[in-house]
């Protein structure tokens, strides 16, 4: 799956006070860092904007721990801590993010909607903005501006400029994207075993999304992973969706903010709807 024929130093797309080529470890930690500065640009955008600034800046938190990954071993303790802070600012969102995601699940069931269900899905979705707003609000309440966030993000930006990211070498980036292909492929064969199974199809999800970080970042640092397959990213994008579906079929539960007589209906249309999307994917990669 890997191209391994690329240079172990990456030239910059900016200027240099030298002509020497920037080494793989510095062009990982300015991509890292990089990232952690569009989480605070996106946790900084305001009004409605503000719900896919959370989506984003999660985004990119994820892609600066897909990079500090690859270290691990040479970062130690140090690297451990700030990954584990990075993984607490991403949880501390995920309500938020679960939030937006309900109103996006919704929206996906009424294209193609008649009836009396486009009726109970414009419903739902009224109840469903709602509650994300109220969401919001309790959290800006705590969280002026989310700057808490935001300053917390800056601490570990700084934090992660200071690790020896010059002992990381070609080899470590090759080794991470082998080792996330071998997860996700045994993830894939515990889906095979039992599909019907949740957490199972969440775990092989999370092991899609991390090879994909990595092919996102290989390919910022202009190196080929051999992961552009169009059917890889497809699915990635296409079981994120099912995820949404499943958080909608959870919402119909206790504490849903949907009314009774209609969470019945949207468990099933989003079950079918479910049952679909997972049924179009071969989890064997």
């Amino acid at each position: 799956m890997i191209n391994a024929s690329f240079d172990s130093a990456i030239q910059p797309t900016g200027p240099l006070p030298s002509d020497k080529p920037v080494s793989v470890g510095h062009a990982l930690m300015s991509y890292a860092r990089s990232q952690l500065q569009k989480a605070q640009d996106q946790l900084a955008r305001r009004g409605t904007a503000r719900h896919a600034g959370i989506h984003e800046a999660r985004k990119c938190i994820r892609r600066a721990k897909a990079a500090l990954a690859i270290g691990r071993r040479e970062f130690g303790a140090s690297g451990r801590r700030i990954n584990d802070e990075l993984g607490r600012i991403c949880r501390g969102m995920s309500l938020l993010r679960d939030g937006q995601a309900l109103v996006e699940a919704l929206q996906r069931l009424r294209k193609g909607a008649s009836g009396s269900l486009q009726d109970v899905l414009q419903d739902a979705e009224s109840a469903a903005r709602l509650r994300r707003d109220r969401l919001l609000e309790t959290t800006l309440a705590r969280d002026p501006q989310l700057h808490s966030r935001r300053q917390r993000l800056l601490l570990a930006s700084e934090q992660l400029r200071r690790l020896d990211w010059e002992s990381v070498s070609t080899g470590d980036v090759l080794a991470a994207v082998r080792r996330s292909e071998r997860r996700l492929k045994k993830a894939g064969r515990r889906v095979q075993k039992n599909r019907a199974d949740n957490e199972l199809w969440h775990d092989y999800r999370r092991r899609l999304r991390r090879l994909r970080q990595q092919d996102t970042l290989l390919s910022a640092l202009g190196i080929d992973s051999g992961l552009s397959d169009r059917a890889f990213r497809a699915q990635a994008d296409s079981l994120g969706d099912a995820q949404d579906d499943v958080l909608l079929i959870r919402r119909c539960g206790r504490d849903s903010p949907f009314r009774p007589e209609h969470r019945r209906l949207l468990r099933a249309v989003a079950r079918r709807r479910l049952q679909h999307t997972r049924g179009e994917w071969d989890p064997a990669y």
